[in-house]
């Protein structure tokens, strides 16, 4: 799978994507954060869904994102830069997050330069939203979203306690579960908002809306229903 085209495919679909895509629990940005406001950088921040989260919460966030047409969708402090280039100064941030992004830029020299903007002590909080496989027709949701293509690079199910490499203590991870509500017509609109889809032809594209368009009127009869997620939150904090 060639990942940079797939990392780059999300800005023709920017819109849909703020739209659609899930939010993450508050109690677990609560949990990786505290309560008292910090200094963040919110790390490969699409368009800005986490970023509008930690800022509600009362945090200063700068996004960073890649992306130009992902980051025309973020109001406030959004700067051109990436995992490898972060756009501020060494030891400015209370926390690095990455909400939904780590796997595009796991490993070195991403760590060592996310080290270099945190404080002494600082956090690095990668969090992902995950379908909870544990119930049937999700997990047959998952091989209509996932089975067509190989696990990215990194799966976020299955970090080490040492992930982030030796400028980093040990991970820690909490799991949050939840659930957002979802129509046939809403969970085809979630999978135009991936990839895999966004990066294929126009037959491939239909079979996927077809696919899970008919799992979804099967599961809920055409009406709303529950799409159930366990949220992964991680926090290592800089040695």
């Amino acid at each position: 799978m060639d990942l940079s085209k797939h990392a780059s495919s999300f800005g023709a679909a920017a819109d849909l994507y703020d739209r659609i895509r899930p939010r993450y629990p508050l109690e677990a940005l609560r949990w990786a954060l505290g309560d008292a406001p910090r200094e963040i950088v919110d790390l490969g921040a699409g368009t800005g869904i986490l970023t509008r989260q930690l800022r509600e919460l009362g945090h200063r966030v700068i996004a960073v994102e890649p992306d130009d047409e992902m980051r025309r969708q973020i109001d406030g402090d959004a700067r051109a830069g990436r995992a490898t280039a972060i756009p501020v100064e060494a030891e400015s941030q209370d926390a690095v997050t990455a909400g939904q992004a780590y796997h595009w830029f796991a490993g070195e020299p991403a760590h060592t330069e996310i080290a270099r903007v945190l404080k002494p002590g600082g956090w690095f909080i990668p969090v992902w939203n995950v379908r909870d496989e544990s119930v049937p027709w999700v997990a047959e949701l998952s091989e209509a979203f996932d089975g067509h293509r190989a696990r990215s690079a990194v799966d976020e199910r299955e970090l080490t306690p040492d992930e982030f490499g030796p400028l980093f203590g040990t991970a820690e991870l909490e799991l949050f579960h939840w659930s957002t509500t979802h129509t046939p017509a809403s969970l085809v609109d979630l999978i135009r908002s991936r990839s895999y889809y966004l990066v294929s032809d126009a037959d491939t594209r239909a079979a996927l809306e077809e696919r899970v368009r008919t799992l979804a009127e099967r599961t809920a009869g055409g009406g709303p229903f529950e799409l159930p997620y366990v949220t992964y939150t991680y926090r290592a904090k800089k040695l």
